[in-house]
């Protein structure tokens, strides 16, 4: 067995292996079981076998981290050459200048084997083992209480684990607790959710006067007269006391109740702490350092008295392309916080896919047998969202009838073609648990309701390629700009067709919130009432005011002023709703006529020489035709030209009319503004298809018609950090 070494007087564990084991000599050796409380005997002649199976499954999981690692690194560096001006990272990654995007691309395939086949090699030591629910092979965790001769040595600990059935039926037991003991083997050496390790030693001594063990182990004495820092019992002990206040100031603060939290010895805990590395091999996995690598693409805050973690991750690693049917529709991908524990935090650890799903408290989450291999390239693969959900992935014995779940939160983000950086604009709704079965087959639907959009989706929408299940996430009054700039290219980059993936009344819903906000000032959230029918009220409302009265006249003439003075925030408004602020600025009575906001008194403005009429308002409606992106667009607007949003559409032509002959009112044929004839060239210079994965820019300049019909880095992966939004605490509890 190998043998970890502290000098004098330190408590920190070394846990890296070396590859050597210390001598023994020829005698029986001891474990101290951990969660049963009870002194396991090994015969000598047994004792090879044993360290070769505490190896192997101490091996299979640091190979599984070690190859995560690996593909790790070969996708970040990927990423970087792709996108090098937008990544991050926590780690410096370092280029040659012979690296190319084409040899990380052979490397990440060959680390997707490598990983594949350590993922298989873990799996087959789990698959044996049975369910929690059932004793009959389980993770055992083991404490070796080695010999140390007559001369009183340092000692470290090293937690080893063996599966139930490699432990034999003739090795003795000595348990520490008497048959009255009612409180569990666990729980009998904790005192306030600590080991006690004077109620502990106090059982290792009355062990030690008992005749069978004097006589079947003669050296336990001679260990037991140790000083308590020369026993590898006592710092397992105390390490473990150690990383359970430490957790507790991290998760909770100074005036946590620590009380409420405790060491948790159960055959769970036990299970995760292997699955996570805790035997030590890996320095990276050091659980003692509190990182562990789970994914690809984030690593694991470990708490390890607790075998509870907080992954913190950004999946998948550079993010995939959204589509709905046949048209791809930008990158997406998650940022999540997951808060693990027990045998699901186990099966997060061991298997590579992820099965997202509501339950009657909210989101959940837990391992999902599949591939790295299927995840491919990093931004190159596609996930449909039209199409069903039919990945599959059963579930390991050993990780079915686990108490404990693992909650998710988080947020999706999209990479903005302006920032070209991944930006959140909805985020993980774990209340909303009831809404999960609500769209039937649905794979993603976004709707509206109780003043926040709700996006309900398959797991892939979340994870990508390979995830399962069903996430609902909701758009409230931090994400609503972020979102109406999603939904804004959503529409540009499939040549503003029908989202058909965004319902009826919450597209009406987002519409009306932007001609309010346009009509009124103010911030968009100010405009999510209760529901949309509120929003449609509202503005009927206001429409009806803004007919006859003085009031209305004057409602129009600040629209034209808000328009005129600040256009640029016409960027992201949908068609729906460019059409309604045409119709508005179309309507007229006795006191626009009056209104100073409708036509210029700036003797420097070529409008105030100039024959027309309302030319101020002339000028808006121009303005917002200059953020058309195609002329598909425009063809939308001149059928979206009603008073309400949800009113049947007209014709183009209609629309072409109504606006002419707003636009040629007071016109004559010299020395006017000329605002029909503006129009009608107009289309004529528009892109016939919107460009794809380009910022939306005003149609008048030059760099609009010289866009690419599809960006460059419309299908790149990224990576760069963002804040999570929830407010998510790493506490399970």
């Amino acid at each position: 067995m190998s043998q970890d070494v502290l000098t004098d007087g330190e408590a920190e564990t070394r846990l890296n292996a070396q590859g050597k084991d210390a001598y023994h000599q020829p005698a029986d050796q001891l474990f101290y079981m951990v969660g049963k409380n009870t002194i396991l005997a090994v015969p000598s002649d047994d004792i090879s076998d044993l360290l070769d199976e505490m190896r192997l499954l101490e091996s299979v999981v640091e190979t599984q981290q070690e190859a995560i690692s690996q593909l790790k690194g070969c996708q970040d560096r990927y990423i970087q050459i792709k996108q090098a001006n937008y990544f991050e990272s926590d780690e410096q990654v370092v280029l040659s200048q012979s690296d190319s995007a084409e040899s990380f691309e052979e490397q990440i395939v060959l680390a997707q084997q490598v990983l594949d086949e350590a993922n298989q090699n873990l799996i087959r030591e789990i698959e044996p083992l049975t369910s929690l629910s059932d004793n009959a092979n389980h993770i055992n965790e083991l404490i070796p209480i080695q010999r140390r001769g007559a001369q009183a040595s340092v000692a470290g600990f090293k937690m080893t684990y063996v599966g139930s059935e490699k432990m034999k039926n003739h090795w003795r037991k000595y348990r520490l607790t008497s048959k009255a003991d009612t409180t569990g083997a666990g729980e009998s050496v904790l005192t306030n959710g600590q080991v006690d390790w004077k109620k502990l030693k106090k059982q290792l001594n009355d062990i030690s006067g008992n005749t069978s063990i004097k006589t079947d182990i003669p050296w336990f004495d001679d260990w037991m007269k140790l000083d308590d820092q020369h026993k590898e019992l006592f710092h397992w002990s105390d390490k473990l006391n150690q990383d359970l206040n430490a957790a507790c100031s991290y998760q909770h603060g100074e005036d946590h109740d620590r009380g409420s939290v405790k060491v948790d010895l159960g055959a769970e805990a036990q299970l995760m702490r292997w699955s996570y590395g805790a035997s030590g091999v890996s320095g990276e996995a050091n659980p003692f350092k509190k990182k562990a690598a789970i994914k690809s693409s984030g690593h694991a805050e470990l708490m390890l008295a607790e075998a509870k973690a907080s992954i913190d991750c950004y999946e998948p690693p550079g993010g995939y392309m959204m589509a709905f049917g046949d048209v791809h529709l930008g990158m997406l991908r998650s940022h999540s916080i997951l808060s693990v524990a027990g045998g699901v935090g186990a099966s997060i650890a061991a298997e590579l896919n992820i099965d997202a799903e509501f339950s009657g408290s909210g989101a959940k989450a837990k391992g999902a047998r599949g591939t790295s291999r299927n995840r491919g390239i990093p931004g190159k693969k596609t996930v449909d969202m039209a199409m069903p959900d039919n990945s599959q992935g059963g579930n390991l014995g050993a990780f079915v009838g686990g108490q404990l779940e693992a909650t998710v939160a988080g947020q999706v983000e999209w990479k903005s073609p302006e920032s070209k950086k991944f930006e959140p604009f909805a985020k993980i709704a774990p209340t909303l648990a009831g809404l999960a079965g609500a769209g039937g087959e649905a794979t993603f639907k976004i709707s509206y309701a109780a003043g926040k959009f709700r996006v309900l989706a398959k797991a892939a929408f979340c994870f990508g390629v390979g995830a399962k299940g069903k996430v609902v996430l909701e758009v409230d009054g931090d994400l609503i700009t972020e979102f109406v700039r999603w939904v804004a290219y959503q529409l540009k980059n499939s040549d503003y067709s029908k989202l058909g993936f965004i319902d009826e009344e919450a597209f009406d819903a987002l519409s009306e919130i932007v001609v309010l906000a346009a009509q009124y000032g103010g911030d968009l959230k100010d405009y999510m009432y209760e529901t949309a029918g509120v929003i449609k009220a509202t503005a009927e409302k206001s429409l009806a005011q803004l007919q006859e009265s003085i009031e209305a006249a004057g409602e129009r003439g600040q629209l034209v002023v808000r328009i005129n003075s600040n256009p640029d925030f016409l960027r992201y408004v949908t068609p729906d709703a460019k059409g309604a602020m045409l119709y508005r600025l179309m309507q007229t009575n006795a006191f626009d006529n009056l209104d100073p906001d409708n036509r210029t008194n700036d003797p420097t403005d070529f409008n105030f020489w100039r024959f027309g009429y309302m030319t101020e308002r002339k000028r808006a409606i121009i303005k917002i035709f200059a953020w058309v992106q195609s002329q598909k667009e425009y063809q939308n607007i001149m059928q979206k030209i009603k008073s309400e949003t949800s009113d049947e559409n007209i014709s183009v032509d209609q629309g072409e009319k109504l606006l002419l002959d707003f636009l040629g009112r007071g016109e004559l044929a010299v020395w006017s503004s000329n605002y029909p004839a503006n129009l009608k060239s107009f289309y004529k210079r528009l892109r016939v298809r919107a460009s794809k994965g380009e910022p939306i820019i005003r149609n008048d300049m030059q760099e609009y018609l010289t866009q690419n019909d599809i960006s460059n880095d419309f299908e790149k992966p990224c990576f760069n950090r963002t804040q999570c939004l929830t407010g998510f605490k790493t506490s399970i509890a």
